[in-house]
């Protein structure tokens, strides 16, 4: 547990520090003229995709729910996804288990069976997330390679390449000792094991549900309704009102990679390479910096307020409900 948190703090460091780095030279007065002039009637529309991802989300999950026998109420499971991404701000990664303590709390739905259709709600995400990579890099292969070639070290002469392989060889050698001799290769390889066999137990539980091919149908939908939250801001900041949609799936995808680290709302990481990807599509500097800001900031203000509306409306919600089957055993 404490390895969790040191390991936790190391990263949130790492990832104020890369914000700071980007962020240390910002005119705050741009920043509040930029403010003034954006038209929120899109960072508004931005908002409600993400509610409509989030009730997707809801509906998903109840199909994972529903075969087990119990028949959750959808304002729980939306209220309680709500949570989700309210606790992912403060704990990254600790949403799944807030709504799963949620829907345990006021479902009375064992919390060890609901931590199972979490885990098959997760390798979906990563299996399509990837799928979405791979398309992504085969369709713009040249933007990926206009990076690479431009991070490529350019050395010429013979001693040149020999000291250059020499000393790769040597890091790598040194890193592989270091890593045996610390057991982390065993445990990598486990980890690996372990994805292999988990990937393979959520493919078969998706196979075994029902209506498999509306689960399919509502998964795409969630990731379509993801990328269009980001599309949209770009209407909403003059600078990016041009960049083509393939800017937008481009930049998303990259971006999603900022929260594969255990990185509080993906925070330094995610504006870096937002900035990077749409610099690819002629967008300068500046204009990165500023819209990296702006969508980070009115997309996680999503999560922190319904999130708090979520924690507010859960009891209420559940009281009526209490009341309501209370007035029925009464009549009867």
């Amino acid at each position: 547990m404490m390895n969790k948190v040191i390991r936790g703090g190391v990263f949130l460091v790492l990832g104020v520090a890369l914000f700071w780095y980007v962020y240390r030279g910002m005119d705050l007065h741009t920043l509040r003229s930029t403010l003034t002039n954006l038209d929120y009637g899109w960072i508004f529309l931005s908002f409600f995709l993400g509610l409509s991802s989030h009730f997707l989300r809801a509906l998903r999950w109840k199909m994972l729910i529903d075969p087990m026998g119990y028949k959750p109420r959808k304002v729980n499971l939306f209220l309680s996804v709500l949570v989700l991404y309210f606790i992912n701000q403060v704990v990254p990664r600790g949403g799944e288990v807030a709504r799963c303590g949620t829907v345990n709390r006021f479902e009375k739905i064992p919390f060890v069976k609901l931590v199972g259709t979490v885990f098959v709600e997760r390798i979906t995400d990563v299996m399509v997330f990837f799928m979405i990579f791979l398309g992504i890099f085969l369709w713009q292969f040249n933007l990926f390679n206009q990076v690479l070639s431009s991070v490529t070290y350019d050395f010429e002469g013979l001693q040149s390449k020999i000291l250059v392989i020499g000393g790769a060889a040597i890091v790598l050698a040194g890193l592989y000792w270091l890593f045996n001799r610390l057991g982390l290769l065993n445990r990598f390889a486990q980890k690996i094991r372990k994805f292999k066999h988990d990937i393979k137990e959520g493919v078969r539980s998706i196979l075994l549900l029902e209506n498999r091919w509306l689960y399919i149908v509502y998964t795409a939908l969630i990731f379509f309704l993801w990328l269009l939250m980001l599309y949209v801001i770009f209407f909403a900041y003059s600078p990016t009102q041009n960049l083509s949609f393939t800017a937008a799936i481009f930049a998303y995808t990259i971006g999603t990679f900022a929260y594969l680290l255990p990185i509080q709302a993906g925070i330094g990481v995610w504006h870096f390479l937002i900035i990077q990807s749409l610099f690819l599509f002629g967008l300068d500097k500046d204009s990165g910096m500023m819209f990296a800001l702006i969508a980070h900031a009115f997309t996680n203000l999503i999560y922190l307020v319904f999130g708090t509306i979520g924690f507010i409306l859960l009891p209420i919600v559940n009281q009526q409900n209490r009341q309501r089957l209370g007035d029925v055993v009464e009549v009867q």
